[in-house]
C-alpha cells in the first residue's frame, strides 16, 4: 500500500458526489483510498487490515491519503472522519465506503463487487 497518491492518479468527487479516478494508465483498476490522519488511533487498525487485504488482492491500486496533507481531496470525497476507506470501481463509481476500520472480510466482499 502506498502512503499517498502518485502524480499519475488523482481522486476527487464530482458535484453529484461520485468519486473520480483520474489515471494515466491504459488499464484501469479498482482503487482503495484510505483517508487517515496522524492523530487517529483506529487508523493503525485500518492500515493493518489494508496490508492484509493487499497481500490477498493484488489487482487493485491502494493509496493512503493523510487528510492534513490532502485536504482538497478529502473535502471533494466528502471525508468527515478518519479512518475512512473508499473503494472506487475501475469506471469511477464509488462502491464501498467505511468510516472506521472495516474487517478483512468486509473489504474482500466489497472488492469482489469492484471487479
Amino acid at each position: 500500500m502506498t502512503n499517498e497518491t502518485t502524480s499519475s492518479g488523482r481522486t476527487g468527487a464530482t458535484a453529484s458526489g461520485a468519486i473520480e479516478n483520474d489515471t494515466t494508465s491504459a488499464e484501469s483498476q479498482p482503487t482503495v483510498l484510505f483517508f487517515s490522519s496522524s492523530f487517529c488511533d483506529p487508523c493503525a487498525t485500518a492500515r493493518n487490515t489494508l496490508d492484509q487485504v493487499s497481500k490477498l488482492v493484488s489487482h487493485v491500486r491502494y493509496a493512503e491519503l493523510d487528510v492534513a496533507r490532502h485536504s482538497d481531496e478529502a473535502e471533494r470525497a466528502g471525508i468527515v472522519s478518519t479512518p475512512t476507506i473508499v473503494i472506487v470501481a475501475a469506471n469511477g463509481d464509488e462502491i464501498f465506503r467505511a468510516q472506521g476500520a472495516p474487517t478483512v472480510n468486509q473489504m474482500l466482499v466489497a472488492l469482489a463487487k469492484a471487479v
